[in-house]
C-alpha cells in the first residue's frame, strides 16, 4: 500500500461510489414519486442498486470494476483513471458541440447546449490555470 494512503482512506474510497449510487437511487424514488410515476421510481432505484451490487461483487476479481468503484489505490490505477477521464471529457465535448451545432442548423437557439458548452469550456480554462500554477 502506498505511504500516502491509510486503511481508512482506501476504505472510504471503496465505499464512496456505492454510497453515492444508492443515494442516487433514493433520489430517483423521490423525484419519480413526486412526478406520480411509481414504475420509474422502482426502475430507477433497481438500476442503481444493481449497478452498485455488481461493482461491489466484481471489484474483488475485476480491476475494471474496482476502478469504477473508485479504488485508485496505486499510480497505475490513478493513471488509468486519469486517461479514462480525459477520454470521456473529449467525447462529451464532441457530443455537446454536435448538439449545439445541430440545434443551430435546425434554426433553434442552441439552448441548453450553449450553456453546457460554456460551463465545460470555462471549467476547463479555470482548471488549467489552477493546476498549472499549483504545480
Amino acid at each position: 500500500m502506498p505511504t500516502d494512503q491509510t486503511p481508512e482512506t482506501t476504505r472510504s474510497q471503496r465505499w464512496a461510489v456505492p454510497v453515492v449510487g444508492l443515494a442516487m437511487g433514493v433520489g430517483f424514488i423521490a423525484v419519480f414519486l413526486a412526478r406520480n410515476d411509481p414504475g420509474m421510481a422502482v426502475a430507477g432505484f433497481v438500476i442503481m442498486a444493481a449497478y452498485v451490487l455488481i461493482l461491489v461483487m466484481a471489484s474483488r476479481r475485476s480491476e475494471s470494476a474496482a476502478l469504477l468503484r473508485g479504488q485508485t489505490t496505486d499510480e497505475r490505477r490513478r493513471a488509468i483513471n486519469q486517461r479514462a477521464s480525459a477520454f470521456t471529457l473529449n467525447v462529451l465535448v464532441l457530443v455537446l458541440l454536435a448538439g449545439f451545432v445541430t440545434e443551430l442548423i435546425r434554426g433553434h437557439s442552441g439552448h441548453p447546449w450553449d450553456v453546457l458548452c460554456a460551463a465545460g469550456g470555462v471549467t476547463y480554462i479555470l482548471a488549467t490555470i489552477y493546476f498549472s500554477r499549483r504545480g
